[in-house]
């Protein structure tokens, strides 16, 4: 599978699955198809702990992306709890946990490791029916007010959002590391104008020390060319 975001070294499928059943969801139409003859699909995209994958070891410095095939908001609080022994056994890797509700990091009511980073997407300040996940704007508030040294934003699949509320929301969260992707996957979702994406790169760079802009964000930035824009 691919890594994701651009700043990961790895991913960590140690729990899979999730029911907030994202239209654009690459990882659950892969669970769902090319993927669906592998045990931990047998199921689908239901949530679950993949046992095997407890045991994985990591080198000192890398990045670890937990549960790119799922969203961690849908483990135990047994599983969490399982996950994070592995995770303090590692104290020299970092590991981004990410979130459609990030609700859950407070839910849990668990001190947790230094060398986790806390995530969430926004994919645009306005609401959608693209997803069954909490509105971005609850999400960013959630991740906001949970007070954690090291927070990480993605900003994708980006779809058209109002400037000023967007780099709000962006601001009250602090991230550390910020990585905008366009829909790479032909969801046909509202996006932003190329002028409006320029303007919220140029922002997000004044807010956090670390914006990278992934694969695939071209085509927005040039994609009102041809039509003489």
């Amino acid at each position: 599978m691919s890594r994701m975001f651009k700043t990961i070294d790895k991913t960590w499928n140690v729990f899979c699955g999730c029911l907030f059943d994202c239209s654009y969801c690459n990882a659950r139409k892969a669970a769902l198809t090319r993927f669906k003859h592998f045990d931990r699909y047998k199921d689908g995209f239901k949530p679950h702990l993949v046992e095997s994958e407890l045991n994985r070891k990591f080198k000192p410095g890398e990045f670890i992306f937990l549960a790119y095939m799922g969203d961690i908001a849908w483990a135990t609080l047994l599983e969490i709890n399982t996950i994070l022994t592995r995770i303090e056994s590692q104290p020299d890797v970092k590991f981004l946990l990410q979130s459609k509700s990030p609700r859950c990091f407070s839910d849990w009511n668990l001190s947790l490791p230094h060398n986790i980073y806390l995530g969430t997407t926004l994919e645009t300040d306005k609401p959608h029916r693209f997803s069954k996940a909490p509105h971005p704007e609850i999400r960013a508030s959630w991740l906001a007010s949970y007070l954690h040294p090291h927070k990480f934003l993605s900003l994708e699949p980006l779809m058209d959002f109002n400037l000023n509320y967007f780099l709000y929301l962006v601001k009250t969260i602090q991230p550390e590391i910020i990585e905008v992707g366009a829909d790479n996957y032909h969801n046909n979702l509202p996006e932003p104008s190329p002028d409006k994406l320029e303007r919220l790169l140029t922002n997000l760079r004044t807010i956090c020390p670390t914006v990278i802009e992934k694969d695939g964000l071209e085509r927005l930035k040039e994609r009102n060319k041809n039509n003489g824009n």
